[in-house]
Order: structure tokens, then sequence, then C-alpha cells
């Protein structure tokens, strides 16, 4: 609701990709007004300033050789379904030889159930839990992931990018701009093991351009 009264007073838009300016013109804005210029993080990505991936891992104190990286929300209308979707998410990730970076939810309606089940594994030497990272090593980290798995939009706008591959789970980023090559299950524990056993072998076939080319700032 608040993004959509935030539309209806602004009288320019600038949105990531063709599909936002289409929905603004379905909510009655006027063509002219709407700007299409990619997202600004992927100029960040491609900057050619971001910290040395020896310097991040150092600055986190992370000592994976390899390792994938985990970001999962909670979906506000399945809140009730979130415990066990959590449980089952983290029960898989513990299962499969795999060293993972965690990085907490958003704090919607659920997250304390996602939170919760990440207790559970704090203390295995094969998983990295943090509160949050800071943005430039954030995608350090992922430029340099075996893959990322969980339902969050670095896996839509960042990760194909970088042609990392992509496992999304669940519902969260449905009717978005999804790249072709990621893998999509549900919150069931045999589909997410099942992804992860074939994740390694998923490549991407092309660079993704649904969110520009690195020149947000220039089309601003």
């Amino acid at each position: 609701l608040i993004r959509h009264s935030v539309t209806k007073l602004s009288h320019i838009h600038f949105v990531s990709n063709e599909e936002a300016a289409k929905r603004l013109i379905q909510m009655g804005e006027t063509p002219s007004s709407i700007f299409t210029i990619g997202s600004p993080d992927i100029d960040i990505m491609f900057s050619g300033n971001l910290p040395a991936k020896e310097a991040v891992k150092e600055y986190y104190d992370i000592d994976f050789e390899q390792y994938a990286i985990v970001m999962f929300h909670p979906v506000t209308t399945e809140a009730d379904k979130m415990k066990e979707y959590a449980e089952n998410f983290v029960q898989s990730l513990s299962e499969v030889d795999e060293n993972f970076v965690v990085i907490y939810p958003n704090n919607d309606l659920g997250s304390k159930y996602i939170i919760d089940a990440y207790q559970k594994i704090k203390d295995n030497p094969r998983f990295r839990i943090f509160p949050s990272l800071r943005f430039e090593y954030f995608l350090v980290l992922l430029k340099n992931a075996k893959f990322i798995i969980g339902n969050s939009s670095a896996g839509i706008r960042e990760a194909p990018y970088y042609g990392i591959p992509i496992i999304n789970i669940g519902t969260r980023q449905q009717n978005r701009t999804l790249n072709a090559d990621i893998i999509n299950v549900d919150y069931q524990k045999e589909s997410i093991l099942k992804a992860l056993q074939i994740v390694t072998e998923h490549k991407i076939n092309a660079v993704a351009n649904d969110f520009g080319k690195g020149n947000s700032a220039e089309l601003f």
C-alpha cells in the first residue's frame, strides 16, 4: 500500500525494467513520465571499486575455500506456514556437504521463525551466519560463490549478472522478472534437496540484462 501511495504521489518515475514500466502504466501513470534506467545496483557491481575477495573474507572471518550464499525472507501472506518452511529449509542445508554464508532475513512478519531455525545451526562449522553485510562486501562474496539459495531479490537482480547459479524457493519472487536459468522449487524438503544436488552442474547460458547494463546513473 505504501509503495502504491508513493507511486501515485510521484510526478516522475525511474524504473529498473520494462515490466515495472508496464505496471505503472496499468496503475494509470502517464507513459511520458516513466523512464527505464535499470538498477543502480548493477552500476556498483561493475564499478571496479569493490574490495578484494581476500579482504572481505578476512573482515568477516570466513575461511571457506568454497561456499554458497543463503538469503531466505518471510512471505507475509504465508506467515502461518513460515515456521514449517524455515525448518524444511535449514534441514535441507544441513544435509548437504556444502559451506554456507547465511544472511539474516528482513523484519517482515515471520522472520522470527527463520532466525530461530538458524540458531540450530549456529555452531555448525559449515555455516557462517550474519545479521547483515555491507553491500559492496556482499557483492564480492556473491561474485565468488558457488551459488545462491533462498528467495531474495539478489537471486533475481544481481546473481544472474555474475553468472551465479540460483535456487529460488517458494512464491516471494512470483511475478517478478526472472532469469530463465533460475532453478525454481517449492518449500518441500525433497524439492530443495533435489535442487541442491543439481545446482553445481547448472550453467548460466548468458548474462542477464533484465535490470540494465550498469549505466543507470548516466541514464538518470
